[in-house]
């Protein structure tokens, strides 16, 4: 095949392109669109247009005073607080406080844990404002905690009503006494920080049937911006800002420049902004990780066009109201790996010879690290921090082929950190190969489906590495292996402590200058969250929120310990535990057991031996993502009025539960395990067994005609 290379584009830079064989089509177009699990919501069921929805808080108010846009503007140089996501606007996760040292840091006693009953991938940033702790969850509550104690102040239970893939959100936005936050069935909604109580609650993406939010929110001014996810649905991405008054939209800008892209294939072209953004304040610049293009997995409908502005770092003019392109640099050119810049930016002045220079590093998936000239864009350095063997070589085929780092490797979500006494820039990633096989190379396009070629590769036995790169000659001063993949991010204090962790649930803290670890300390449940370090009450704190491993999950990761918060201390006498008996219950709110929702059609056959049988399996392999009740854990509901909207028959059910499950581990059951697990799903899902004289007959191990006249419909009939 023809080498694939990457691709640089900023200004003036020359292109340079590569191209790949064609591949033929073999698949049913409408079934590999539905080749996972998408528990979709129509339009008809989303909320109206702007909505009071003041739904109660589950205990007392907080009287804190809140920030305003000054504040935040300042929030790099606050160091008793965690005002946003990344800390600044700048994203650069870097603290001065000093309490914590070399000499110390292994006095780190847990001070508090707070069990957190919405449970799942856990991916929020911890934002902390004058002795509170504001947190969201996968289903898109939102929590506020003492940040001494950990102690519930107050509860906002918004819970999404549908995932169109996973069930994350990467933490809320704060500002002017108002709580923000982006949901993954569209809307936008503002909660009272001192009460809880919902402000309002709008719906905005362009299209509910492949778009979704899960970034963190980000206050800037009087608005707060958003990008969509949906690159794998087949969306076209947006970044959008909403006026924090009320909620309506203020401006937005579509990711497709139309006229790079073959023909029609813009209409579906991807180009998320799913992981986050960077702004900078004193030049009204937002600087975006513009994820892959659609199809995912294949590239021939888009061969021949530079599909911008798609795994590109975009560099967004947004002073006038009215977004325009800086500058841009397309970091991978017809990816067929989603291998896209996930790690949002990070903006810091960094020092060349000897000289100060405004920079902006990002990375993407493939395991890139790359730093630019913040104000023209041209590039610095590129570093590869991960295995790229394959990757650029070979293109995923009807057979497979070999290529690394997987899609769960590279540098991912919560990237890493700069050091401005060591000019060293941290940036942990992932080590994991793969084999990448399709099912078509001309899938359709299907709303509110996957638009892929075909399943996202099994997961193996990842590992990690944490890399520090010299910022003035854009090399590699040392680097830390871990046993597991390391996406949690790095924290660096002004005593050149490093806090990152990796997916087992090890939180470390290591010496900056010289890689040399001081301390870790085992949380219990995997961490895919960054690190907050704060202060309440004269006491710093180091929080993050652990969970399940979900769409992350390697098959070496032991059990968890469920979701929580944990916050450290020095020398903390004793540790503060929080039960999230307080909290709502996730399966209490998504209408699992769901006996009025809309009845299937038709008969299959089922035994209640594979009932029981299917429910063990289902289980030990499925329950991490889909939840033991059927209620969308990191993976969406398989049950229920949410579950309905995906209008799946039983054969296309079918297909996606043997192809595509387990999520890590797609089609590594035996054909009988397949058997069973239908029949538990359908059993719960209230599809009747075919009955004859002689009784049930077991389901099948292969696809039947008639299938494809059963529908799944949107009843529960849990199975006990």
């Amino acid at each position: 095949m023809t080498p694939r290379r990457n691709l640089g584009h900023y200004s003036d830079v020359r292109n340079r392109v590569r191209s790949t064989n064609r591949l033929p089509a073999i698949a049913s177009a409408p079934l590999l669109a539905a080749f996972m699990l998408i528990a979709g919501a129509g339009c008809g069921s989303q909320q109206s247009a702007q909505t009071s929805a003041a739904t109660s808080p589950t205990a007392s108010s907080s009287t804190a005073p809140f920030p305003d846009a000054q504040a935040l503007v300042a929030a790099e140089t606050d160091n008793d607080n965690w005002p946003l996501a990344g800390k600044s606007y700048s994203n650069n996760r870097y603290t001065a406080l000093t309490d914590i040292s070399a000499a110390n840091v292994g006095h780190l006693k847990r001070a508090w844990v707070t069990q957190i009953a919405d449970d799942g991938q856990q991916e929020a940033a911890p934002v902390v404002w004058n002795g509170t702790m504001y947190l969201s969850t996968p289903h898109n509550h939102v929590l506020a905690l003492d940040a001494a104690t950990g102690a519930l102040k107050w509860e906002n239970p918004y819970t999404t009503p549908y995932a169109l893939l996973y069930f994350v959100n990467r933490g809320v936005g704060l500002a002017g006494g108002k709580i923000f936050e982006g949901t993954q069935d569209c809307r936008v909604i503002a909660v009272d920080a001192a009460s809880g109580k919902t402000a309002w609650n709008v719906q905005h993406c362009p299209n509910t049937q492949n778009s979704w939010y899960s970034s963190a929110a980000y206050p800037y001014k009087n608005t707060v911006i958003l990008g969509t996810a949906g690159g794998d649905n087949g969306n076209r991405g947006q970044v959008q800002a909403f006026n924090t008054a009320d909620g309506s939209l203020a401006w937005q800008w579509e990711t497709i420049k139309r006229d790079t892209w073959p023909g029609n294939t813009w209409q579906h072209g991807g180009g998320p902004v799913w992981a986050g953004l960077t702004v900078d304040p004193q030049t009204d610049t937002v600087f975006l990780p513009v994820g892959n293009p659609g199809p995912d997995m294949v590239d021939t409908k888009r061969l021949g066009g530079a599909d911008l502005y798609t795994d590109s770092l975009v560099a967004l003019d947004i002073s006038s109201g009215k977004p325009r392109v800086k500058w841009y640099y397309q970091l991978i050119k017809n990816d067929t790996h989603d291998a896209d810049p996930a790690m949002p930016p990070v903006l810091f002045t960094g020092k060349v010879a000897g000289k100060d220079q405004l920079m902006v590093a990002v990375g993407d998936k493939a395991g890139d690290f790359l730093i630019f000239d913040r104000t023209s864009g041209k590039p610095l350095h590129k570093i590869v921090v991960s295995n790229q063997t394959g990757l650029f070589t070979t293109v995923p085929t009807l057979k497979g082929t070999s290529a690394c780092p997987n899609h769960g490797g590279g540098i991912e979500w919560n990237g890493g950190s700069y050091d401005p006494k060591t000019n060293l820039f941290l940036i942990p990633s992932t080590n994991e190969c793969a084999t990448w096989k399709i099912l078509s190379a001309d899938p359709a396009y299907i709303p509110g489906q996957p638009y892929t070629g075909g399943p996202l590769p099994k997961r193996r036995a990842g590992t990690g590495v944490l890399t520090a790169i010299d910022v003035g000659t854009g090399k590699i001063a040392w680097q830390k292996q871990f046993p597991y993949p390391a996406q949690g991010g790095v924290t660096i204090t002004g005593t050149g402590v490093a806090f990152t962790s990796d997916l087992r649930g090890m939180l470390y803290a290591f010496d900056t200058a010289s890689g040399k670890i001081l301390w870790q300390d085992d949380v219990g449940s995997s961490i895919v969250a960054p690190i907050s370090v704060y202060r309440a009450n004269g006491q710093t704190y180091v929080a993050l929120v652990s969970g399940e491993a979900g769409n992350q999950q390697i098959p070496t990761l032991p059990s968890t310990k469920g979701s929580m918060v944990v916050a450290y201390a020095l020398d903390a006498a004793n540790t503060v535990t929080n039960t999230a008996q307080a909290q709502a219950k996730v399966e209490a709110t998504v209408h699992v057991a769901n006996t009025g929702g809309a009845a299937g059609t038709g008969t299959v056959p089922y035994t209640p031996a594979q009932v029981q049988a299917g429910k063990a399996v289902y289980a030990s392999q499925c329950s991490a993502c889909h939840g033991a009740k059927l209620q969308g854990v990191s993976g969406p509901a398989l049950t229920g009025a949410s579950f309905a909207h995906s209008n799946l028959n039983v054969s296309q059910f079918r297909a996606i539960v043997t192809q595509q499950m387990p999520l890590t581990a797609p089609a590594s059951l035996k054909p009988d395990q397949y058997a069973a697990v239908m029949a538990y799903l359908l059993s719960f899902d209230c599809v009747k067994p075919t009955m004859s004289e002689s009784g049930a007959a077991p389901f099948p191990v292969t696809d039947q005609p008639g299938f494809k006249s059963v529908t799944v419909g949107g009843r529960s009939c849990p199975v006990k």
